[in-house]
């Protein structure tokens, strides 16, 4: 999202972009890069290692613990999400943020932002 970190951070991304973008391998995934803050049955909460640091005090990110596109999560995945959006989530963050499709970083791991504003 333009705008959404500062330029340090921004550039601080792209250099991780070039480096540890390899076609095949997801960053979200790789629970060394991405410790779980929280788990859940079907999902995991990550911290965002670039957050939009313009905009949040705080920024996680809720991934699904298998590597897949919203379209294909099962209905108990969606289930746990909307229960966790209600609950969970709701306590603990103010915003939950998506990006479009054509913007996101990592477009093959269904993701979804955390954020307390600043």
């Amino acid at each position: 999202m333009p705008g959404t970190r500062t330029k340090r951070m921004h550039e601080r991304y792209q250099r991780y972009q070039k480096i540890h973008f390899r076609k095949g391998v997801c960053n979200l995934c790789d629970t060394i890069k991405s410790p779980s803050l929280k788990e859940f049955k079907y999902w995991r909460i990550v911290k965002n290692l670039f957050p939009w640091d313009r905009i949040a005090l705080v920024q996680d990110m809720i991934i699904p613990k298998r590597h897949t596109v919203y379209e294909k999560l099962t209905v108990k995945e969606k289930k746990e999400l909307d229960r966790l959006k209600s609950g969970y989530i709701n306590e603990k963050y103010v915003v939950i943020a998506e990006a479009t499709h054509r913007k996101k970083s990592i477009p093959d791991h269904f993701h979804l932002h955390l954020i307390i504003l600043k």
